[in-house]
């Protein structure tokens, strides 16, 4: 299972901004409903670590990144929103980054 995940992950890494979760979704779309409900019970255990570490030292980020890119394999609004929010995040970051430059001259 954590090797499919992997490939899961490297796989998002190369599909383009803006478009990899909703491309991640058409593509799990049409897989077996074991496959389907596998995903989703990662997903929401994936997003109970992610609580679990938020109030313990830990990659509590990490597990909600994963459990948003498990959601978006089985919604469409999901997909559809964190490929919104990629866009407005690459550009908030390149944003601050200008002005971190610009200052630190």
């Amino acid at each position: 299972m954590l090797g499919r995940l992997n490939a899961l992950w490297k796989r998002l890494e190369t599909l383009e901004s803006g478009e990899r979760f909703q491309t991640l979704h058409r593509e799990q779309k049409d897989k077996p409903p074991a496959v389907k409900a596998t995903f989703l019970g990662v997903a929401i255990a994936s997003f109970v670590a992610g609580v679990v570490f938020v109030f313990i030292p830990g990659p509590g980020f990490l597990f909600f990144a994963l459990s948003g890119a498990l959601f978006a394999t089985q919604s469409s609004r999901v997909a559809r929103a964190l490929d919104a929010g990629e866009i407005r995040g690459r550009k908030a970051l390149d944003s601050i980054r200008a002005r971190w430059r610009h200052r630190s001259r």
